[in-house]
């Protein structure tokens, strides 16, 4: 588990538990990261092993050819994009770009945005989500918020919402863009797992338009599964927009590793279908399994994660024993170390997660 300053931690630490129970990295089965357990796509590995050949030239500042394939992939112009070093430095960029006094965000909800905003030294008002109806978020209860909160100029919201799985309805997003619109307010939306959601939900990227107060955050990084390679962008059409994230933009945010890939990653088409084939069969199939767990409330979910709840505490580190690593929620505002957030994985990983928590949570029954 990695603990940030702020007392944020995140998934993925594979060493350091492997360190802990003396045994190799690739012995832990990890539950805790959200990434695409297909790896990264092998029909590209010749065009990252070339990519090394410009090692020791510096990759054009503007990125024309990257900000162009993510252009034709979305039909978009590429002035409409801009790109960097992970979708956490694209969002830093976006909220640094609109001075704000007070900003919203969701509870629970990713928290590096409330680490960033605070930074800065911007006031994070909360829109609390509730267990009761499955966390999802209300948009006219939200604009009701924003109305009563004329100190509120910039909201961050996640579509889908990490830990809770939830997507916000297309038309629903409308409507809090046309209020963002008519009351000068700016929406950054995060985007990063919408890609990976079963039966293909739509991105709001199709429906911008020039007058939308809004900045579209997108990363390569969980479905490619290049964690270590970083590549993030961001999308907005709304001119003002532009102008005021290109103040905020770093020289050279992304390596020429990283440029070339993105340049590339569209064409894997194969490993595309291959992504989208195994989320729509093992994502509801890893849901059925974890509902018949009488000791655990899991809640539905449209992407590659579940939240759920367990009134054993200590879950996490009992999956430890058993070298799985699963994702505790103790962090996120609106939580407690009650809930748990796991990855979709493969058929037999996934199987295996199952059958350990009814083997240790059985034993406690």
């Amino acid at each position: 588990m990695i603990f940030l300053q702020n007392g944020i931690h995140h998934g993925g630490n594979i060493e350091k538990i492997a360190n802990q129970l003396n045994v190799p990295p690739e012995d832990i089965k990890d539950f805790s990261a959200n990434i695409n357990p297909l790896g990264f796509p092998s029909d590209l590995w010749n065009v990252l092993v070339q990519s090394f050949a410009n090692i020791e030239a510096y990759p054009n500042p503007g990125y024309p050819d990257l900000k162009a394939a993510i252009a034709e992939h979305f039909g978009i112009d590429s002035d409409d994009v801009f790109v960097g070093n992970g979708a956490t430095e694209v969002l830093d960029e976006a909220i640094r770009a609109e001075k704000a006094t007070d900003a919203l965000v969701l509870a629970p909800t990713f928290g590096e945005y409330e680490r960033l905003f605070k930074r800065i030294g911007v006031n994070v008002h909360h829109y609390q989500l509730h267990e009761d109806n499955n966390f999802s978020c209300s948009v006219s209860k939200l604009i009701e918020l924003l109305k009563a909160h004329h100190e509120i100029t910039v909201l961050c919201l996640t579509s889908p919402n990490n830990p809770t799985g939830q997507v916000i309805a297309q038309e629903d997003l409308r409507k809090l863009v046309d209020f963002c619109n008519s009351h000068h307010r700016l929406l950054i939306l995060d985007e990063v797992f919408i890609d990976l959601t079963i039966d293909g939900q739509s991105s709001f990227i199709n429906r911008l338009i020039s007058d939308d107060r809004v900045y579209v955050i997108r990363a390569a990084t969980k479905f490619f599964a290049i964690p270590g390679l970083r590549l993030g962008y961001c999308i907005t059409k709304n001119d003002k927009l532009k102008e005021l994230i290109r103040i905020q933009e770093n020289t050279w945010s992304v390596n020429g590793i990283a440029d070339v890939f993105g340049q590339n990653m569209f064409r894997a088409k194969r490993y595309i279908e291959l992504t989208h084939q195994w989320l729509n069969v093992q994502q509801p199939a890893l849901y059925e399994a974890l509902q018949k767990i009488p000791q655990i409330k899991v809640f539905p979910s449209v992407t590659n994660f579940f939240l759920f709840k367990c009134k054993d505490e200590n879950l996490r580190q009992k999956l430890i024993n058993h070298h799985i690593l699963i994702r505790q929620c103790d962090d996120y505002v609106g939580l407690g170390p009650q809930f748990y957030r796991i990855a979709v994985k493969g058929p037999q990983d996934n199987v295996l997660l199952v059958n350990t928590l009814k083997q240790i949570l059985g034993r406690e029954a």
